[in-house]
């Protein structure tokens, strides 16, 4: 059997990506099989018959979905064994936190936040995404991405979005009064900043005649963003079920949700 590895991502939307499109390059190269590495930008289709609400993702042999950065060794062990999963463990946070300033995030700032989900030694992404992020700020009202919360400096907390019409995946509303958050992320090893700065991107929202905002979360887990009962927590309901995707913490439900805003 031929294996294939498909590897698929958002421009440099993920500092992740460099990285994982190494390491799927090297697990083809190890099979003996082949890889395909795509940017859905401009190829909302691609991202549609795959399910993608996020970015980067690494499908093998077109069945099994691994969103988590996963090493070229367990992508090769996969290919060759299948992945049989339990459910995911629910992730549990720190206690919710209020920083001590939050501050708009754009194309020169949105590097501050790279520590808050890559590791040290896998920064090559934070330069990618930074030439990204102000790319596409040209095309965001005030050229504003988002918001970070910092603590003593450092930031701690981090909530990106873009209008819906720049999205390539398969949003349930495409409007351009409608958003979608890209990342949502925080320390996860200490308090959680997550609600402080989602609060001030919905004010923000607001004052900019948005509508709605939509997010992909998983069910139990963080990943992409959640879990879904953090949203719902924040008046997000439900808009419909997603896929089944793979992570390090088991096998995880996708679902998009939306917030109104009146």
């Amino acid at each position: 059997m031929t294996h294939h590895l498909l590897a698929l991502h958002f421009g440099a939307q993920c500092p992740w990506q460099p990285w994982i499109v190494d390491q799927a390059r090297r697990a083809a190269e190890q099979l003996g099989g082949t890889v395909r590495v795509a940017d859905v930008t401009q190829q909302p289709d691609l991202a549609a018959r795959h399910r993608l609400f996020f970015p980067p993702m690494t499908i093998v042999d077109g069945t099994i979905c691994l969103p988590s950065p996963t090493p070229a060794e367990e992508l090769v062990r996969i290919a060759a064994e299948g992945l049989a999963m339990a459910p995911a463990t629910p992730t549990t946070w720190g206690s919710e936190a209020r920083a001590e300033t939050v501050l708009p995030l754009t194309g020169d700032s949105i590097a501050d936040t790279c520590h808050l989900c890559i590791r040290p030694d896998e920064l090559r992404g934070c330069g990618a995404k930074a030439v990204w992020a102000v790319s596409m700020a040209h095309q965001v009202p005030d050229g504003i991405l988002g918001f970070a919360a910092y603590h003593k400096g450092q930031a701690v907390g981090v909530v990106e979005f873009l209008p819906a019409p720049l999205v390539p995946y398969p949003l349930a509303d495409r409007a351009s009064d409608v958003a979608f958050i890209t990342c949502l992320y925080s320390t996860q090893d200490g308090p959680d900043y997550r609600g402080q700065v989602l609060e001030r991107l919905v004010r923000h929202l607001r004052g900019t005649g948005c509508r709605g905002l939509q997010v992909a979360a998983g069910q139990r887990t963080p990943y992409p963003n959640g879990p879904e009962a953090f949203f719902r927590q924040h008046g997000f309901e439900m808009v419909s079920e997603v896929d089944q995707v793979a992570l390090r913490e088991g096998e995880e439900t996708l679902v998009l949700l939306r917030r109104a805003l009146p």
